[in-house]
């Protein structure tokens, strides 16, 4: 009985370190997105990148260059019209860019719709690929490529024959807006929105001059910080009516971006 007694506690002190790691905390996984929000206005294209760190410890990314991402954009056709590394020069030097847990960081590019051969593309829909040009986090290689790569669908407006030269300045709900217009009517409109709230009503602005004349125009822009978008974006909106009323050559203009995550 002894002999049983003993052969049993032999087997249990054995067999505890195997216990021991079978009851480890399984590791943390290295969980990261990374996606392209485009936004097509009628005389560029913004790009804005993110790659956020979704896990609950520091992720450290490997890039072999000072290159981070790169931007495609296809027509229709599947024809490259734009590609954001073309022309530039990378050092050739490995780099490392550490996000802390639940933390983001964003790139910001842009685009002016003329190809490399100095067209203006079309009007009309284009996908636009992101990669990130990541290879290791935290000394270990992606297994999963398809993090790396984002794609979207903008579309592309035509050229706009009224407003041109647009460009703005401000944040936190105060804009001035300055370019260049040449109403049919000797007038145009504006409104402000975030895509579900109207934030500024329609306006009307009634210059001296009227079409073909070029007139520059500025516009002061303030909404209260409460009506702000946590998430979404600030989207002034500039138009003419014609004489039925109807809203004609619309030209979208982003103000400001808001993402709280």
């Amino acid at each position: 009985m002894k002999k049983v007694s003993l052969l049993i506690i032999l087997l249990l002190m054995a067999v505890a370190p195997v216990l021991a790691i079978g009851e480890e905390k399984p590791s943390r996984q290295m969980d990261f997105s990374f996606f392209v929000d485009p936004v097509a206005g009628p005389e560029l294209a913004e790009f804005e990148l993110v790659l956020r760190n979704n896990s609950d410890m520091p992720l450290s990314f490997e890039f072999p260059t000072s290159q981070k991402y790169d931007i495609t954009v296809l027509d229709s056709k599947k024809k490259k019209v734009y590609q954001y590394s073309e022309g530039k020069a990378f050092a050739q030097a490995f780099e490392t860019l550490t996000i802390k847990p639940q933390e983001s960081v964003k790139w910001k590019e842009s685009w002016n719709y003329v190809t490399a051969a100095g067209e203006r593309v079309k009007e009309g829909e284009y996908q636009v690929t992101a990669k990130l040009k990541a290879i290791n986090v935290n000394g270990k290689p992606i297994a999963d490529q398809s993090l790396l790569t984002d794609a979207k669908t903008m579309y592309v407006p035509g050229q706009n024959p009224v407003f041109m030269g647009i460009k703005t300045e401000g944040s936190k709900g105060k804009y001035k807006v300055i370019g260049q217009v040449r109403p049919l009517n000797g007038k145009f409109f504006y409104s402000v929105e975030d895509g579900h709230n109207q934030l500024v009503n329609e306006t009307e602005v009634v210059l001296d001059s009227k079409y073909p004349q070029w007139k520059p125009f500025t516009l002061n822009i303030a909404i209260p910080e409460n009506k702000l978008p946590q998430n979404g974006s600030v989207i002034l909106n500039l138009y003419e009516r014609s004489k039925d009323g109807e809203i004609i050559h619309t030209y979208p203009v982003l103000l400001e971006r808001f993402n709280n995550n």
